[in-house]
């Protein structure tokens, strides 16, 4: 392995998918802290609201969730590419009215370690109790991967990046030759820089709750 990139919308953020009215996720609060989501997962299938026809072969909800055509997800897996999941979603008309479409939502479900500390990433609030961490952004992009921590998948996580898709150079080339509209593929120092103005770190909930999702959906993915 010589890279890694990451996955990114490029696409305006008008054109992101939003959820259907109603979904929300299945929480459990912290018992010291209620503010505190001790565990926290999206429900799945995904229920979002979007055209019957895509406008890009990648598309992108306001919360980064990846959604592609059956025929890309069936091009990846036929390429031998490890650590993608594929799941069912379900679309809907703005009025919410259901219809069928030819689409699945992809994670990454590799794991590529913790960002290591010379990436300038750092824990800023812990909880005794439910264990939620608060990580500062980063101050050397090109130090957030840790190959030695990583499992070898070619879609994988690094936390505690958890809604960036980290690739392959090999996934990388793939999507490059075949075109695929809707998606910047970025090396690591060519993300933009964290913080910025709105945003001073990552919240991505807790590791353990991270880790059972991924466990739990995964024997419920679909086989391409």
């Amino acid at each position: 392995m010589s890279d890694i990139y990451c996955l990114r919308a490029d696409i305006p953020f008008e054109n992101k998918l939003v959820y259907k009215s109603g979904v929300g996720s299945e929480t459990r609060l912290c018992e010291a802290d209620p503010t505190h989501a001790a565990e926290q997962r999206w429900l799945r299938p995904l229920r979002v609201q979007g055209p019957v026809v895509p406008h890009t072969d990648f598309e992108w909800t306001v919360y980064s969730d990846l959604i592609i055509s059956t025929e890309t997800a069936r091009n990846l897996n036929e390429a031998g590419f490890t650590g993608a999941l594929f799941f069912d979603v379900e679309f809907f008309t703005t009025t919410e009215t259901p219809f069928g479409r030819d689409s699945v939502e992809l994670r990454a479900g590799g794991w590529g370690g913790m960002a290591p500390k010379a990436s300038g990433i750092r824990v800023t609030e812990e909880c005794t109790c439910c264990g939620r961490q608060v990580f500062s952004g980063f101050t050397d992009k090109a130090k957030l991967f840790d190959i030695d921590a990583w499992d070898g998948s070619d879609f994988f996580v690094i936390w505690p990046l958890r809604r960036f898709i980290m690739i392959t150079e090999a996934v990388a080339k793939h999507i490059w030759d075949a075109g695929y509209s809707g998606v910047k593929i970025l090396r690591p120092d060519e993300l933009p820089m964290v913080p910025v103005k709105g945003f001073d770190g990552f919240s991505p909930g807790s590791l353990k709750s991270w880790r059972d999702e991924i466990a739990k959906l995964s024997p419920l993915a679909k086989s391409m």
